[in-house]
């Protein structure tokens, strides 16, 4: 036929989990998932997560202190002190403190500010006090040796505070992994590029690094690549040649006639799949080229993000041995009948209302291509690739879209 386009067809629409599985196994075989470690300081450790055990380097507090505003004292000057029958200190036998400032032998004990009265050469202690009493004691809060953060565990604002307080200014974390975005399209315009006719402007890099470092990684954006196979394959040597964990190219894994990604891939080195049985999401495709791990990511955006979260995500939990971004589920009644292709794993939008009876699931129409439809949902009915046809009426369960700021 002449002038006819010929179309590639998908290698195999693999499984999902089994697409999953041969690209963290590919991963792995890499050395992507193996532990790698760096020192930063404690302040910068935000998020991150600890490769080594943290304790305390010295007691916190480090040595007695006043826990109010007063006077150190020794406790037994004050026995048998009463508002009507004050004991008289002269100077030398107390000493002016603040909360949080020490308390020096042979003081052991503090008298709040309101129980003293101002005397000549000295004071009036209107109250008894007990031996320790308004003293924190050395170590009370975090004694030398205590464990502040285990392997595996995340720096949060306040296991940050407490490894400065015991000593440790300088902690050790699992390296970032580090992942190349690679925009490929003739018709794409950098994001802040004024909008010319037939072409739209490149976004999912966007999304892709704002995820990628929700997750715990870095993110390095690749300038955008047109849809011609020469400038593509000199874009990926070069990323070969750099210290990337994974790189990950978006569009031209698909069928058109601007889709070069399998073809270079399966003679750049090894194309692990093409096309993985799930919606939206089926375009994407794995390869090893170059002792590297290279994962082609639709163009669509809700594919996109589909595909991010289920390979992408599942390689940071791998990695950190945490999950991530566990909004939970929830129960409610289907508005509106789905119906999904046997043997496709389907992630519908939805969108959750309150009612008098209960939690409604509302799918919302519209395809791969629709932002809208991720940014106004609540959540993701996930359909098995056993199951054609959910009724309207039905329960089902509902993951939530994390939110987070």
């Amino acid at each position: 036929m002449g002038g006819a386009v010929v179309r590639r067809r998908y290698l195999e629409l693999v499984p999902l989990a089994e697409a999953r599985e041969r690209f963290l196994k590919a991963c792995g075989k890499l050395g992507v998932l193996a532990p790698r470690e760096e020192e930063v300081h404690a302040r910068n450790a935000l998020g991150r997560v600890a490769s080594r055990e943290v304790r305390a380097r010295i007691p916190s507090p480090p040595a007695p202190c006043a826990a109010m505003d007063g006077y150190a004292v020794r406790s037994a000057d004050t026995f048998g002190a009463k508002p009507s029958a004050p004991r008289f200190l002269g100077e030398g036998s107390f000493l002016p403190v603040d909360t949080g400032n020490p308390v020096p032998s042979p003081f052991d004990a503090v008298v709040p500010v309101e129980e003293v009265e101002g005397a000549p050469g000295g004071i009036e202690v209107r109250r008894a006090v007990a031996p320790g009493q308004h003293v924190r004691a050395a170590g009370e809060d975090f004694p030398e040796g205590a464990t502040l953060v285990l392997p595996g565990g995340t720096f949060t604002p306040e296991a940050i505070a407490a490894c400065i307080a015991t000593g440790n200014p300088r902690v050790w974390v699992k390296r970032k992994l580090r992942l190349l975005f690679i925009p490929t399209g003739s018709e794409l315009l950098p994001p802040d590029a004024p909008l010319q006719p037939g072409k739209v402007h490149e976004t999912n890099s966007i999304v892709f690094r704002a995820h990628v470092e929700r997750w715990g990684g870095e993110a390095e954006i690749h300038p955008i690549v047109p849809d011609e196979p020469g400038l593509l394959e000199r874009a990926l040597k070069e990323a070969l040649e750099a210290d990337y964990d994974l790189i990950c190219i978006c569009a031209g894994s698909s069928k058109g006639r601007g889709d070069h990604i399998p073809g270079l891939l399966s003679r750049m080195g090894e194309l692990l799949f093409h096309g993985v049985a799930m919606a939206p999401g089926k375009p994407t495709l794995c390869g090893i080229v170059g002792e590297r791990p290279v994962l082609g990511l639709p163009g669509y955006p809700v594919s996109l993000w589909v595909s991010m979260r289920q390979f992408l995500k599942p390689l940071f939990e791998e990695y950190y041995g945490l999950p991530l971004e566990r909004e939970g589920k929830v129960a409610g009644v289907l508005k509106r009948r789905v119906h999904s292709p046997l043997g496709t794993r389907e992630f519908v939008r939805v969108r959750l209302e309150e009612t008098e009876e209960g939690t409604s699931v509302i799918p919302l129409p519209g395809g791969s291509s629709r932002l809208s439809t991720l940014l106004f949902a609540d959540g993701i009915l996930e359909v098995p690739e056993e199951v054609e046809f959910i009724p309207r009426g039905a329960r089902v369960e509902v993951e939530l879209i994390p939110r987070g700021r």
